[in-house]
């Protein structure tokens, strides 16, 4: 998502952190921030319409993420807009202001509907767009809560988790855990595998916390911190963790992608990457963008290496999305870009609107979900 690399200090403000900030380009002018690569021409090979289009709020500033159901797209505006979309037509079910404006969010299963305020609050709504229930959270959030198997689970910006019943709001466990000084503010999404949830976390943790009470059922190593300074041992897992076929794949910043046995943690494969985003996979390979958004398609038996995509340099790619015979990333200037799985290559552009694709294009029915800063939610539907 749009904005979330800059470092973040959880306690005092010593040199280090300017030093971050300047690595990062955060809020500053200059070289420090490379231009981003020009749009490379090519001759497409696949069609792709936009089936429908829909305005829901802007998004700048908030850390937003539309969520998909079988037969509903829920997406927010920062304004405090949550709404319901029909994925068919693009009709607008309904539309809620829940009174507060949206820092993170959307998370829901097709019965719960959570989104969380600067100030903490989760708010969950049911799929009429009725409020149930608001909770406290113990800092801001700017990751969606994770909805489903009957809880509403919310990552807060100290990292805390914090698990709700999702009928009554009742609070059902919190887990936290001690962190680096120095972290990303990034919006790094969880995800259910079996009965535990998965969560990355700063200084390059995978830890799988069971569902029924908040234990540590695992922790493996996506990286390993190094250098001597708190910028050069930054290494926090980016992007969601991608649940598929009893692995679970994250990758870092500054360290490496992974995969591992979801179920006991043990690595099966990892390689070098800085990842500038999270990864998808599909049966055949694992897709991730580096700091740089060069993509790349890794062996998902092993890890070796496919392909790269170099021409994309600098365009602040979200996380890809695997779909059949396509690849999809995002860019800041709202371009969503469709790739060859088979070698990388261009097979098909299209340009939602002038501002940037703000969270990672998810599926719904072989087809993508997009959403911009300027809050345009489309769905974007390749001609096979």
């Amino acid at each position: 998502m749009r904005g979330s690399r800059c470092p973040h200090r959880r306690r005092g403000w010593l040199a280090a952190a300017a030093t971050a900030l300047l690595a990062s380009g955060c809020g500053l002018f200059g070289p420090s921030k490379p231009p981003p690569a020009p749009l490379p021409e090519f001759q497409s090979s696949l069609n792709v319409a936009t089936s429908w289009r829909v305005s829901v709020g802007s998004g700048r500033g908030a850390f937003l993420q539309p969520a998909v159901a079988e037969n509903a797209i829920y997406a927010a505006a920062g304004s405090g807009i949550v709404m319901r979309v029909d994925p068919a037509s693009g009709s607008v079910v309904w539309r809620t202001d829940v009174g507060s404006s949206i820092s993170a969010g959307v998370g829901a299963d097709g019965f719960s509907v959570a989104v969380a305020t600067p100030r903490g609050e989760v708010i969950t709504l049911d799929a009429d767009g009725k409020e149930r229930w608001r909770a406290q959270v113990s800092s801001d959030v700017i990751v969606p809560p994770l909805v489903g198997r009957g809880l509403v689970i919310v990552r807060s910006t100290d990292e805390r988790l914090s698990a709700f019943e999702a009928d009554s709001g009742k609070r059902r466990w919190s887990y936290n855990r001690q962190l680096p000084a120095l972290t990303l503010r990034a919006a790094t999404e969880m995800a259910f595998a079996g009965d535990n949830v998965l969560v990355g976390y700063p200084g390059g943790r995978l830890v799988a916390v069971a569902l029924a009470n908040g234990a540590v059922r695992w922790e493996a190593a996506v990286s390993e911190p190094k250098g001597t300074t708190e910028v050069e041992r930054l290494a926090d897992v980016r992007g969601p963790v991608v649940v598929v076929g009893g692995q679970a794949c994250s990758a870092s910043f500054q360290g490496r992608v992974m995969c591992a046995d979801a179920g006991s943690g043990s690595l099966r494969w990892s390689r070098d990457l800085s990842a500038g985003a999270g990864v998808a996979r599909d049966p055949r390979a694992v897709y991730a963008v580096d700091g740089s958004s060069q993509v790349h398609a890794l062996a998902a038996d092993g890890g070796a290496s496919l392909w790269r995509n170099e021409r994309l340099t600098n365009r602040e790619l979200t996380t890809p999305l695997a779909l059949p015979g396509a690849v999809v990333v995002g860019d800041l200037a709202g371009y969503v870009h469709f790739l060859s799985p088979a070698e990388g290559g261009f097979i098909a552009r299209v340009q939602v609107d002038s501002s940037a694709i703000v969270a990672r294009p998810l599926a719904w029915n072989d087809n993508a979900v997009v959403l911009t800063s300027d809050g345009t939610l489309a769905l974007l539907a390749p001609q096979r």
